[in-house]
């Protein structure tokens, strides 16, 4: 089973924070390159999760997936208009599950002792990449050290 680690990053229309608080608002997220689409249509599974990292602010969200990869012109036209930097290559759709305030510090520091990756700049490269494929053990120990969190309504 694969879950999935998805950076928001910073782009000329809005901060990290204001695209991935879009995209969860919507209830999607974007497949902003072709590698984070195939990748997400090959290893993706009816039980595939996904946790959010903001650039500047670390991991914030948790989401089931609930669709397979979607083309961009499945989306709602105004809505695809808007996201079309996010959303390039595709995108899933995704119910929220619940949000944590955490910083990139604290989000790092966890990263590097789950993902076994010592090298702070190793990290920074993975997460630049705009998604990390998860195993059912890292992704289950990364949403126990961050604690309950903060229920999302449905």
């Amino acid at each position: 089973m694969s879950h999935f680690l998805f950076t928001a990053a910073t782009l000329r229309e809005r901060s990290s924070l204001d695209s991935a608080e879009l995209q969860l608002s919507h209830r999607l997220w974007g497949c902003c390159t072709a590698l984070i689409q195939h990748n997400l249509a090959a290893y993706l599974t009816a039980e595939s999760h996904g946790l959010v990292y903001v650039l500047k602010a670390g991991l914030c969200a948790e989401f089931r997936i609930v669709s397979p990869v979607l083309r961009l012109q499945d989306m709602d036209d105004l809505l695809r208009e808007d996201l079309r930097t996010e959303a390039r290559y595709g995108f899933i759709r995704v119910e929220p599950i619940r949000r944590w305030r955490s910083t990139p510090q604290e989000s790092h520091a966890l990263l590097q002792e789950i993902l076994q990756i010592p090298d702070q700049a190793e990290l920074t490269r993975r997460l630049s990449l705009g998604m990390h494929r998860l195993t059912d053990a890292e992704y289950q120990a990364i949403v126990q050290r961050l604690g309950p969190g903060i229920p999302v309504a449905s």
